[in-house]
């Protein structure tokens, strides 16, 4: 029984007021519709690296927007142990690092058609399993679970229910159960054929019911989930059902693979059309040529390595629970296999009804409470205490009376708390802009001593407030760890409110820790043949000499054909860089001599002609001209197309890369640098969004991406020898379009580097530039500001920062942003995220949190606390109505080694504080809330979360706990 509780903490300036508490919901109605794709090539390798943009929807025939996308991928994690040093050494506390479940694989046996023998000779059409299948299959599946790995939990379920056992990696209990599977009883003989039928049918239903109720158990564990049908096949004349079992495991994100059991003896194929349905609506494989079933196991037991999530929502959709097919193609026909959802049945007008009804009943359920002990302890770790009461206009305040009898104390009257007793009335704000700045003297030191006063902010000539300001130290050497002395600071009892957890002392043999986190990106599908070595033998040179103990690297390509992750060793990335050659989408010269046609001189032609010019269109475009020129009219024209289609996926390609190395890099302690080596590449204002996005998403990490230009110090390619003749007027064309392009695809560079605050290479120091863009600045400035009355238009907005006192410094900052076009609903992107990270194992660091772990035991009872210490003068916030605001939410949550969610509890922190308050914060420790569990003896997962409404930053982090 899952405990529901939930407690919010209301810090108001000088008051700590009214706190909520409710159990975390891990569910949101919604009418969109999941879409699992997987894509294979024509050897059946799963084709990973598609984006979005990539695929286009049918929902009966006609197209629709893809509002999300996700790229589902598994790894397997360690739980650390996270108690307390002190409580170890009492004897409370037994943590332990513990394999986190990261498989879950569920055998669904259909022994309820897997019949004893027909008693009547030739059983009817309709009767097509048998004992033999059985024991070949149990068999088989005995063999398969000695196979797996620590990491996987296996369950057994039978569509009769006459075996069942959940998730365990106790591989005795499965065999155990394995042997108990029998036959499911005969039909008996001399029943009319139409009576065997209807029970069949009967029998299929009550399967899909069973098999459907393990699919939702399924839901609320972490990691991979896939399920198993093991049956000769099921007649299943209502396809709702299959649907909706379909739709059931999307949600659950279940891959429903099947093997038939009866390997290549096939009767009445017909009743294998629900094993298709189910398996292609998941993504999942439908084994039935093979008599080798402990092989098919074995390859159903895991899940495709990527697949791809599309989810839409129907337009004008009528509740009439009608059946609508689906239909996923990709956007360029590259031979490809494509298995993907093949419908979806549309809710009836009573299901909508029971969902509203359902979902009222929900929120009503859902009513906050107070707690007023934390919510003091808190107030008073901040030295926050309740205002005397006003005194009226004119007048001083009264003295108490110096014989007041004592007597218990009244509330005190807050004079604030009408503007924050209702935080549900407050809107929050999603839309801060944050800008990275590096002031620089004339030397080029970066400076680190100026303040927030310093700075101005221009939003397209309009100067902004300063929401936000903070010093980033990354270059600085970092501050040893201050530990404490087991039995003083660190006792068995509660740390008080405003008291950090101690860490855990270094011993003389550990390794050096990783402080340092650099990732070369290579853009292989923009370089040419001559831009590699020189910039490789930089790389490889740095990677040979210049690093040190605390520094890992590691190497991607946007082709995504080489790629090595985080690593001491330098051999590793050093052997995968030698391997990397050109390897553009298009067909285009590799060593930039004879013609071409660019992607930027395509985008160029589109907006002056269009991709169909016609020959009175030639003099109106500078491009068309010189493709013209090089190719002939008729050549041209399908050259520029070929060019703009390739080009663009190239720039998509490259986008998504460095996207995938800061969401990599975000988890990753100390300092983040991102080295990409490109010649440069062209985004045009259809993904400039997707740029915008890039930069906001390496800014919140942390992450700074520097540029090296693979061409050095680059001239005009016209210029080169290889080039061949031409008339004056075709040269001058010819120069003018490739000095705009060399320009345009050096902006790019310019503006990743300036936004996150990296550095920027453009000429022949390869080596130098390499050792400067992998070090991080020793000192820069994130400013942050909310435009006042922002449009949703989409527009771009140019920005400028200067410094107040005029001094002649150097800024480097970012230079715009790009508005949004749809406003955002922050409640439901803060719950799905927050739901999200509680069911991930991923450890993220965006906020300054860190989760310890205390048990104490009193007789057989025991209780393990969750300390989460929480550096509020790191936290950001919003100033408005003269109070700093932030909501921080905290989740704490309990699983056993199967992945079980056991409670949770979710606490609300509501910062509403003034200015004297927020001020001296810079002299208080971390505050510590505590959140605590009665817990038996065993071994527990513990998850924290920890996410800001303001910024959207997350804390994630896993411990393992024993309990003796």
């Amino acid at each position: 029984m899952e405990k529901r509780a939930r407690v919010a903490i209301l810090l108001l300036g000088t008051i700590a007021i009214p706190a909520q508490q409710s159990t975390p919901e891990f569910k949101a109605e919604t009418n969109l519709v999941l879409v699992p794709v997987v894509v294979r090539d024509a050897k059946g390798e799963v084709v990973s690296k598609l984006t979005k943009e990539d695929f286009r929807l049918f929902d009966n025939g006609k197209e629709q927007a893809i509002a999300s996308f996700a790229v589902e991928e598994t790894s397997g994690r360690v739980a650390e142990d996270r108690s307390q040093p002190d409580a170890q050494a009492a004897g409370a506390a037994n943590g332990t690092p513990m394999v986190i479940p990261a498989r879950y694989v569920a055998l669904l046996f259909d022994d309820e058609h897997i019949k004893d023998p027909y008693p009547g000779g030739e059983p009817p059409p309709f009767y097509i399993g048998g004992p033999g299948d059985l024991m070949f299959v149990r068999d088989a599946a005995r063999k398969v679970i000695q196979t797996l790995k620590p990491s996987d939990r296996i369950g057994l379920f039978t569509s009769t229910g006459f075996v069942s056992v959940d998730f365990t990696d106790d591989r005795a209990k499965i065999e155990e159960a394995l042997s108990k599977l029998r036959t499911g009883k005969a039909v008996p003989y001399l029943v009319p054929l139409r009576v065997i039928a209807r029970q069949v049918q009967d029998e299929a239903y009550e399967t899909v019911l069973v098999f459907e109720s393990v699919v939702k158990r399924m839901s609320y564990l972490p990691g991979q989930h896939t399920a198993i049908l093991i049956s000769p096949g099921l007649t299943e004349e209502d396809r709702l059902d299959a649907f909706r079992l379909i739709d059931a495991a999307i949600h659950a994100h279940v891959v429903i693979n099947s093997l038939n059991a009866r390997g290549l003896v096939a009767r009445a194929p017909g009743f294998q059309t629900f094993q298709h349905q189910v398996t292609d609506g998941t993504g999942g494989t439908f084994i039935t040529d093979t008599n080798d079933l402990k092989g098919g196991l074995e390859r159903l037991a895991s899940a495709p390595r990527c697949m791809y999530i599309l989810g839409f929502s129907p337009q004008g959709v009528k509740p009439e629970g009608s059946f609508h097919r689906l239909t996923v193609k990709l956007r360029e026909d590259r031979n490809l296999n494509i298995q993907s959802r093949g419908g979806y049945t549309a809710p009836g007008g009573s299901e909508l009804t029971a969902r509203s009804s359902e979902h009222s009943a929900t929120a009503k359920a859902d009513a906050p409470q107070y707690s007023e002990t934390e919510s003091k302890e808190l107030a008073k770790a901040l030295d926050i205490r309740p205002p005397a009461p006003a005194a009226p206009v004119g007048e001083l305040p009264k003295p108490a009376p110096a014989a007041a009898a004592p007597s218990a104390p009244a509330p005190a009257v807050n004079d604030e708390m009408v503007t924050t007793e209702q935080p549900v009335t407050f809107r929050v704000q999603t839309n801060l802009v944050e800008v990275p700045v590096i002031v620089r003297d004339r030397e080029g030191r970066a400076i680190g001593s100026l303040k927030q006063e310093d700075f101005r902010i221009f939003d397209k000539g309009k100067r902004q407030e300063v929401a936000k300001f903070a010093v980033v130290a990354d270059g600085a050497a970092a501050a040893p760890a201050q530990t404490q002395t087991p039995g003083k600071a660190n006792s068995a009892a509660a740390p008080a409110a405003g008291a950090s957890p101690s860490t855990r002392p270094a011993t003389a043999a550990e390794p050096a820790s990783p402080t340092h986190f650099v990732t070369f990106v290579f853009d292989d599908l923009h370089m040419l043949i001559d831009d590699i070595p020189q910039v490789r033998a930089a790389a490889q040179k740095y990677l040979s000499t210049l690093l040190k103990p605390g520094d890992r690297v590691a190497l991607v390509t946007t082709s995504g054909q080489f790629g090595v992750d985080f690593t001491d060793d330098p051999a590793a990335v050093i052997g995968a860089m030698n391997q990397i050659t050109p390897s553009p989408l298009g067909e285009k010269s590799l060593s930039g001599c004879g013609a071409y046609v660019s992607y930027f001189q395509a985008v160029q032609i589109d907006r002056e002609v269009g991709l169909h010019p016609r020959r009175e269109d030639i003099p109106k475009s500078l491009g068309l001209r010189v493709a013209v020129a090089d190719y002939g009219y008729d050549n041209a024209l399908q050259v520029i197309r070929d060019a703009y289609t390739s080009g663009l996926q190239e720039s998509r390609n490259t986008l998504a890369a460095l996207r995938a190395v800061v969401r990599r890099m975000v988890s990753m302690p100390g300092q983040r640098s991102v080295v990409l080596v490109s010649p440069g590449f062209f985004i045009p204002f259809d993904l400039q969004n997707d740029s915008d996005d890039l930069m906001a998403q390496a800014i919140r990490a942390k992450v700074l991406i520097s540029i090296v230009d693979a061409r050095g110090a680059w001239t005009n390619q016209v210029f080169s020898a290889c080039q061949n003749g031409a008339s004056a007027q075709v040269m001058r064309d010819k120069i003018a379009l490739r000095d705009l392009e060399g320009h345009a695809n050096t902006d790019e560079l310019i503006a990743i580097a300036e936004d996150t605050g990296g550095s920027l290479n453009v000429n022949n120091d390869f080596l130098g530039g390499i050792e400067k863009a992998a070090a991080a600045p020793e000192y820069r400035y994130i400013l942050g500001f909310s435009p006042q009355d922002l449009k949703l238009d989409g527009s771009f907005h140019a920005l400028k920062v200067t410094l107040a006192s005029g001094e002649k410094l150097t800024l480097q900052a970012r230079r715009g942003y790009w508005a949004p076009k749809h406003p955002e609903d922050e409640a439901s992107v803060s719950k799905q995220g927050i739901e999200d990270a509680v069911f991930s194992r991923d450890e993220t660091h965006g906020l300054a949190a860190e989760m310890h772990t205390r048990l104490t035991k009193a007789g057989d009872q025991a209780k393990l606390s969750v300390l989460t210490s929480l550096d509020l003068k790191s936290i950001s916030l919003r100033k408005a109505d003269g109070r700093n605001r932030n909501d921080v939410t905290i989740v704490a949550a309990l699983f056993d080694t199967n992945g079980n969610f056991l409670e949770g509890t979710e606490k609300l922190l509501e910062l509403r504080l003034l200015d004297q308050t927020v001020a001296g914060l810079t002299q208080k420790p971390p505050v510590v809330i505590s959140t605590d569990f009665d817990v038996k003896p065993g071994t527990y997962l513990v998850r924290l979360v920890v996410r800001d409404a303001e910024e959207r930053q997350v804390t994630a982090e896993n411990a393992a706990v024993r309990v003796q």
